[in-house]
């Protein structure tokens, strides 16, 4: 049996929100290890509950979301012309060394990432590890590694750089740093699913109901991060998994990772509702994935609110027809227009629901965004702007490329929505956050006018 310790590590970056942020995939890996009888440990570098750096609380701060402590420091060089404060998010260092002096040398360490242009967090973590146990193997995986593989088997420091989803890839390099000396025991259900138990209580989960997407946005990474078709998970094992989070860690926000969970809702979301509704199991649930407006008709809109949903996310993405096609049609003002008035209908209110207005894309005018905005705020619906962030590997990534607006080999730093990456040189960085501005001002005249 070996003992593995898993860390999520800081975030760098000019600005950073926790909004229901959990280290899904980490986790999935660690529930596999433990199930093939290894003996895994966690450090969380943005536990917002640890007792020796509370985050900083505020009174917006709801269903578990909130700021996260920051330490200020230098901006890296190929970021000094950004006008705006460069830090590092979540835990101080000395409690994260602290943290460190009280495991036991494990026999591997496992550093997840998620942003690309976040990977200052996940280096920093290992070359921290590797200067305590130098001779202990450290894989990298996650978004970053698997979406800048080159990058970080270049640079990050690890032994082993894993791209994909990583419980086989794991398992398998696990054994040949310490091959399993005995059959692992039976283990109880609940490590059928993600370890949410490693982590310190944070009042919420993220739950993920399918792997996949059926959908193919030019924009998204996420056949990328799971080649597999889309599969969702059986209702009853959802509902477990939530059972559990809620009734054995307490969980009281649950939100859902999913890209599409709405998709083929008679066999999936509304089997997952009944049966929550049925087990009597009371929470309040969360999209900040967004969720297709096509498929929210009158009956979905009032089975969401009775569940229990709580923020309904849309993604709008544009009003543009011509872009909704080049997107992949899945949205178009028909049926963004038919979702809001049933969710409202079903008792929704203005400040549950709002929707995503991707901004600053290849090409794109801000005089285009503003006609989406628009068209959101008609129909009584708040905006949340999404900078667009180039994913490689992707459509609208290549596109960005042929453009000229980055190179192909840009450092991933340069990846940062904060910046503006491929918004061009006629709607520079300072034009976007003027735009952004006006729609937190037009937001909250909306949310005043709103009965």
């Amino acid at each position: 049996m070996a003992h593995i310790l898993c860390i999520n590590p800081w975030i760098y970056d000019f600005a950073a929100y926790n909004v229901w942020i959990e280290p899904l995939g980490l986790l999935t890996v660690a529930a596999a290890l433990r199930r093939a009888g290894h003996s895994v440990e966690l450090i969380d570098c943005l536990d917002r509950q640890h007792p020796r750096a509370p985050a900083p609380r505020s009174p917006r701060d709801r269903y578990g979301c909130g700021a996260f402590f920051k330490t200020e420091l230098p901006k890296p060089p190929i970021l000094a012309h950004v006008p705006r404060r460069w830090g590092r998010y979540g835990l101080p260092i000395e409690v994260f060394e602290a943290e460190l002096d009280a495991r036991p040398r494990p026999d591997a360490v496992l550093v997840t990432s998620t942003m690309t242009y976040w990977y200052p967090g996940p280096f920093e973590v290992i070359r921290r590890v590797k200067a305590r146990w130098p001779d202990v193997p450290v894989a990298l995986g996650g978004i970053y590694a698997t979406l800048c593989p080159d990058h970080a088997r270049a640079h990050s420091g690890a032994d082993a750089v894993f791209d994909g989803p990583g419980e086989t890839q794991v398992l398998t390099w696990i054994e040949q740093i310490r091959p399993p000396d005995h059959l692992p025991p039976q283990q109880p259900g609940h490590l059928t699913f993600p370890a949410h138990d490693l982590r310190r209580p944070q009042g919420y989960v993220a739950i993920l109901t399918a792997r996949g997407c059926p959908f193919h946005c030019p924009y998204c990474a996420v056949h990328r991060l799971c080649p597999a078709p889309f599969t969702p998970r059986p209702p009853e094992k959802v509902v477990e998994e939530i059972a559990w989070c809620v009734e054995s860690l307490g969980a009281q926000d649950i939100a859902f990772y999913d890209d599409a969970l709405l998709f083929d809702a008679q066999h999936h979301i509304i089997p997952i509702i009944d049966q929550l509704i049925a087990r009597r199991i009371t929470a309040r649930f969360h999209t900040p994935n967004g969720l297709h407006a096509r498929f929210i008709d009158a009956p979905l809109a009032q089975a969401l609110h009775r569940a229990g949903f709580k923020s309904i996310f849309l993604g709008l993405e544009t009003a543009d027809p011509i872009q909704q096609q080049r997107d992949g049609a899945k949205v178009d003002d028909t049926h963004f227009e038919r979702a809001v008035r049933a969710l409202y209908q079903a008792g929704f209110t203005p400040d549950e629901l709002a929707a995503y207005v991707l901004i600053a894309r290849p090409g794109q005018t801000i005089a285009a965004a503003q006609a989406t905005v628009e068209f959101a705020h008609r129909l009584g619906v708040r905006v949340v702007p999404a900078e667009y962030a180039p994913i490689p590997g992707t459509a609208e990534w290549l596109h960005a490329v042929e453009m000229g607006l980055l190179p192909a080999d840009a450092d991933p730093l340069l990846h940062n929505k904060a910046i503006y990456p491929c918004a061009g040189s006629e709607n520079d960085m300072l034009a976007w956050e003027k735009f952004k501005q006006h729609v937190r001002e037009e937001n909250r005249k909306l949310m005043a006018n709103t009965p």
